[in-house]
C-alpha cells in the first residue's frame, strides 16, 4: 500500500495555479509597499540627486566649452600684431586700410558668433574704440576710466594679469543692441616690452549660454555664480541676476561649493564647478511632481491587483483544464518507455506546445534506440582496436631484433658502413616509434639529424656537404618531436637529389632576443614559379605532407607566437625558417 501524501502535495493543478497566480500578484505588491514605505523615499531622493548632478555636470561642461572658445578668441585678438600696433599708435582713422583690416580681423575671429557675443577694443586713452556692434558706453575710458562700475569688467579688474583672461558675470546689463550681456571676458593688450596699451572685452549674450543648458527641460533653474563676489545670474530666467540673497537655492549651500547634491524642502539642487573658470553652476529639480506621480502609480497598481485576482481565478481554471489531459497521456507513455517499450506512438493532442513536446519525446526515444545500436557497434570497434594494438606491439620488437642481428653480422665481417647505418637507423627508428613523450630536447632532435645525415653521407659520399650548428643555450629547450628531420629529409629528396653538381645543406639552431630560430637551407633546385603556396594550410592537400605536419604541430604548440616561412628561388635553393619563443627560458634560469 502506497503511503498517503500530505494534502499540500496532492493539490490539484487548478489550486496550484491559483496559488501561484496569487503569490505572483500579491508578493510584488507587498514587497513594493514595504520598499516604498521603508526606502522608497530615500531611493527617490538618491535618484533625483544623481539625475540633477548629471544634468548640472553636463551643463557645466557645455558652459566651460563655450567660455573657453570665447577666451581663445580673446587671446587671438589681444595678441594679434595688428591690434598691438594700433594700440601702440593710439590712433585709428576711419575708412583707412588699417581700420578695414582691423574690422575684418574682428569679424573673421567672431565669425558665426556675432549674434551671440560682441568683441570690443579700447585703448588706455579711449582714443581707439572699436566693436563688432555698437561700442558700449560703459567701456569708454574717456569718461569711465577711474570710476568703479559694477557693469564694467574693466573697472572691476584694474590689475588683470597680462597672461590670463578674466571671466566675470557681474557686468550683467542690457547692451546697446538690446541684448542682455550675461558674462564678459577681459584681456589686457600689451606691447613687446610689457607696457599696457588697452583692453579687449568680449561680451557674451544670454542666448549664447541659455540655449545650450537645460536642453532636457528637467531643471527648474540653472544658476551661474561667482563665490568670491556672491553674485549669480540665471541661465533659464535671464532677467534674474544679483547677489545670493535673491536666490534661495544658493542660500542652502551654506558656503560649501564642492561638487555635490542636496535635498531642499521642495526641490533637489546640485552644484558643480565650471572647469577652467572661477565660476560655479547650480541647478534644481522640483521634487513634488515626482512624489505625486509615485502616489498615483501606487493607487493605480492597487486597482490593477484587484482585477488581477479575478483574472487569476478564471485563467487558472481554463489553463489547468486544457493541460491536465495531455500531461497524463505523456506521463503514461513515459512509464511505458521506462518499462522497456521503445515503440513510439502518434500524438492526439490539439495544443501546439504539447504536439511539439510529444514529437520531441518520440525523437528522444528513437535516438535512444539509435544510441543503443551505436553503443554495441562502438564496443565491437573498441575490441577490434585493442586486438590490433596488441598485435602491433610485436612489430617494433621484431624490427629492433632484426637490426641488432644485422649490426652484429656487419661488425663480425668488418662491414663498417653497414654497421654505422644499422646503428644510426636504430636510433632513428627508436626516436620515431617512441610515443611515450610528445616533446624532446633540441639536442636530441639534432642528434637525430646527425644520425640521418650520417646515413645519407654514406649513401651519397662527398657529394653531400653539410653544416650542422646547435647554439649551446638551446640544447635543453623542448619542442614537439620530429620537427627538423622531416624538413631535412624533404630538402634532400625534393631539393638536392634532382640537382647536378655539389649539394650543400645547412641546419642551424640559434637563440636571439628570447626566441629560437631553426634554419634549414640548401642549394637545390628550389620550387618552381607559382608552386609555393602563400598560405601554408594549403600544403594539407599537396605532396608535401611532411612539411604541413611539422607546421601544424608547431602551430598547435605555440599558436600565433610561431612563424614558419619558406623562401625559394628556382635553381638556387630553398630556405625554411622557423621561429618561436623560448617559453622555458625563465624556468631554466631559475633552476
Amino acid at each position: 500500500m502506497k503511503p498517503r501524501l500530505p494534502f499540500w502535495i496532492t493539490k490539484t493543478l487548478f489550486s496550484r495555479l491559483l496559488l501561484y497566480f496569487l503569490i505572483v500578484l500579491i508578493v510584488p505588491l507587498g514587497l513594493f509597499s514595504a520598499y516604498y514605505a521603508l526606502i522608497g523615499g530615500r531611493n527617490q531622493e538618491r535618484y533625483l540627486k544623481n539625475q540633477t548632478m548629471n544634468l548640472v555636470y553636463n551643463d557645466a561642461t557645455k558652459v566651460a566649452d563655450i567660455l573657453e572658445s570665447y577666451r581663445h578668441k580673446a587671446y587671438q585678438l589681444s595678441t594679434h600684431p595688428l591690434v598691438v600696433q594700433i594700440m601702440e599708435d593710439d590712433l585709428l582713422l576711419p575708412n583707412t586700410d588699417e581700420s578695414r583690416d582691423l574690422y575684418q580681423l574682428l569679424f573673421s575671429t567672431m565669425r558665426g558668433d556675432t549674434y551671440l557675443a560682441s568683441a570690443n577694443l579700447v585703448s588706455n586713452s579711449g582714443k581707439v574704440r572699436l566693436s563688432t556692434h555698437t561700442f558700449p558706453e560703459v567701456y569708454d575710458l574717456r569718461y569711465h576710466g577711474n570710476d568703479w562700475d559694477v557693469s564694467s569688467i574693466i573697472s572691476q579688474n584694474p590689475n588683470v594679469s597680462p597672461t590670463a583672461s578674466i571671466i566675470s558675470i557681474r557686468g550683467h546689463r542690457l547692451a546697446e543692441n538690446g541684448r542682455q550681456v550675461i558674462a564678459s571676458i577681459l584681456r589686457r593688450i600689451y606691447d613687446g616690452v610689457g607696457t599696457n596699451l588697452g583692453y579687449l572685452v568680449i561680451d557674451i549674450y544670454a542666448d549664447a549660454l541659455a540655449n545650450q543648458v537645460n536642453t532636457e527641460r528637467l531643471l527648474n533653474d540653472v544658476l551661474l555664480f561667482e563665490t568670491n563676489s556672491f553674485y549669480a545670474t540665471s541661465l533659464v530666467h535671464t532677467e534674474q541676476f544679483g547677489t545670493f540673497d535673491k536666490f534661495p537655492v544658493l542660500a542652502e549651500l551654506k558656503g560649501d561649493y564642492s561638487r555635490r547634491a542636496l535635498q531642499t524642502p521642495t526641490s533637489v539642487a546640485s552644484i558643480t564647478p565650471v572647469q577652467g573658470t572661477g565660476l560655479h553652476l547650480a541647478g534644481s529639480i522640483n521634487s513634488a511632481p515626482f512624489e505625486e506621480s509615485l502616489d498615483r502609480w501606487l493607487y493605480a497598481f492597487s486597482i490593477t491587483m484587484g482585477v488581477g485576482l479575478l483574472l487569476a481565478m478564471i485563467l487558472s481554471f481554463l489553463f489547468s483544464r486544457s493541460i491536465v489531459r495531455p500531461i497524463r497521456n505523456l506521463a503514461f507513455r513515459m512509464a511505458e518507455v521506462e518499462a522497456g517499450n521503445l515503440q513510439t506512438k502518434e500524438t492526439n493532442s490539439t495544443i501546439g506546445e504539447f504536439v511539439q513536446l510529444e514529437h520531441s519525446f518520440n525523437v528522444m526515444v528513437r535516438q535512444i534506440v539509435s544510441l543503443l545500436e551505436l553503443t554495441r557497434e562502438e564496443q565491437e570497434k573498441v575490441s577490434e582496436a585493442e586486438r590490433k594494438a596488441l598485435e602491433s606491439q610485436m612489430n617494433p620488437h621484431f624490427l629492433f631484433n632484426t637490426l641488432n642481428t644485422i649490426k652484429a653480422l656487419a661488425k663480425l665481417h668488418g662491414e663498417t658502413d653497414i654497421y654505422t647505418i644499422t646503428v644510426k637507423l636504430g636510433k632513428l627508428l627508436r626516436s620515431t616509434i617512441d610515443n611515450r613523450e610528445s616533446e624532446c630536447k633540441l639536442s636530441e632532435s639534432m642528434a637525430l639529424i646527425d644520425s640521418y645525415l650520417t646515413i645519407q653521407k654514406l649513401r651519397f659520399g662527398d657529394k653531400l656537404k653539410t653544416t650542422v650548428y646547435l647554439d649551446p643555450s638551446c640544447s635543453e629547450v623542448k619542442t614537439p618531436k620530429l620537427i627538423i628531420q622531416p624538413l631535412v629529409e624533404n630538402s634532400i629528396i625534393h631539393g638536392l637529389e634532382p640537382k647536378i653538381g655539389e649539394w650543400i645543406l645547412e641546419v642551424r639552431v640559434e637563440k636571439m632576443d628570447g626566441r629560437i630560430f631553426i634554419t634549414i637551407r640548401d642549394n637545390g633546385v628550389g620550387f618552381s614559379e607559382g608552386t609555393l603556396p602563400e598560405d601554408l594550410d594549403e600544403l594539407a592537400n599537396s605532396t608535401h605532407v611532411g612539411v604541413y605536419n611539422v607546421y601544424r604541430r608547431l602551430a598547435l604548440r605555440y599558436g600565433r607566437k610561431m612563424t614558419f616561412s619558406i623562401t625559394s628561388q628556382p635553381g638556387k635553393g630553398t630556405q625554411v625558417l622557423i621561429s618561436f619563443p623560448d617559453d622555458q627560458g625563465d624556468k631554466g634560469s631559475d633552476r
